[in-house]
């Protein structure tokens, strides 16, 4: 067998396996939407891109429409990539944030039919598209910094990721900016990455949120990192987001913020915290009540202003809430705490 028809099975096998996990991953049941969406798109654009690289080199294909998709699936790389760990470090959770950034790609896209190798690509094109590549790489390995610090328990698994990618994109750069390597290093080198990636994957499922198969699920006992691994991600969005001031904030809304399983959330709150969901969050918001009860611009606010503005729901609720953890009402406690204040005042002013 010649040598370019292996290299050709090579490449062609990890075209396959890409397109193949990329339909498992767009399918899946156990993988949040956003994640699905986003790391189905991923893999979708890589394995467009290797189709193209792989009919332009093996095949001269010199079909526009065709190359120009090619080109326009690698503009979508860099910018998915960066989202899908930006998310999961939790510094990125705006979709429109999230849309401004894809909008080049889709602009690439759109003009599929009117550019040309010619025109744009051999005119700065394909040199500009690789550098702009080359920066959200840059960018996704500040997030992939954050993601460790945090001390993810599945960390190898995002970094396994990030250098596959990379050293994919790279390739392409340092063969047409550097000329240091040949234009197939690039679908050779993913073929060989994607397998492991694929492997990372299906033996550890719980990289992922599964969404409805509890039973499944059940018998699964948190170990001490995952229980950290919790308390930090959970600690960082109630912290930054703030997201129990709203009423309607849910245990399904914290999974989809923390990228942890809903049923994982409520075994560590139940089984690591003695508490449920409804108390955990009752705490964020009493303790944000305490604050406003006592802050000078909410003076002549009534109680159930507070309590609507630290996200309950009913004056009730609050005030059961907020004896039950302050042993206090919300206007004992208000009366208490700025009957202390006031002699400390006095005590300064006099001294």
């Amino acid at each position: 067998m010649e040598f370019d028809s292996i290299i050709l099975i090579i490449c062609g096998a990890g075209a396959i396996q890409s397109i193949f996990l990329s339909v498992y991953i767009l399918l899946s049941k156990r993988i949040q939407s956003d994640e699905r969406l986003l790391l189905g798109m991923l893999l979708i654009a890589i394995s467009v891109r290797l189709i193209k690289s792989i009919g332009w080199f093996f095949f001269d294909i010199e079909n526009e429409i065709f190359l120009n998709i090619g080109f326009a699936a690698h503009g979508f790389i860099g910018p998915i990539l960066t989202i899908y760990f930006a998310k999961k470090s939790t510094l990125l959770q705006n979709k429109i944030h999230q849309l401004v950034i894809l909008t080049p790609a889709f602009a690439l896209l759109i003009a599929v039919p009117f550019i040309s190798l010619n025109n744009f690509w051999y005119a700065g094109g394909y040199k500009g598209l690789l550098y702009y590549t080359i920066l959200f790489l840059l960018a996704t390995s500040y997030f992939l910094w954050v993601i460790y610090k945090e001390k993810k328990i599945y960390f190898p698994w995002y970094r396994n990721l990030f250098l596959g990618v990379s050293v994919f994109c790279v390739s392409y750069f340092t063969n047409y900016i550097l000329g240091i390597n040949s234009y197939i290093t690039a679908p050779i080198i993913y073929a060989v990455v994607i397998y492991p990636i694929s492997f990372i994957l299906f033996a550890n499922q719980e990289i992922f949120t599964p969404l409805g198969d509890k039973k499944k699920y059940k018998n699964i006992n948190l170990s001490p990192e995952q229980i950290e691994h919790h308390k930090n991600r959970i600690e960082a969005v109630m912290a930054n987001q703030k997201p129990y001031l709203n009423s309607e904030f849910s245990l399904s809304e914290l999974s989809q913020l923390t990228s942890i399983p809903k049923h994982l959330l409520s075994r560590y709150f139940s089984e690591s915290l003695n508490q449920s969901f409804s108390e955990f969050t009752n705490n964020f918001r009493v303790s944000r009540a305490k604050e406003l009860l006592i802050d000078k611009k909410f003076g002549n606010h009534k109680i159930a202003i507070i309590a609507y503005e630290c996200g309950f729901n009913s004056l009730s609720s609050f005030n059961s809430a907020f004896r039950k953890l302050v042993s206090l009402s919300p206007s004992e406690y208000r009366k208490d705490r700025l009957a202390k204040l006031g002699q400390t005042d006095t005590a300064l002013t006099t001294s």
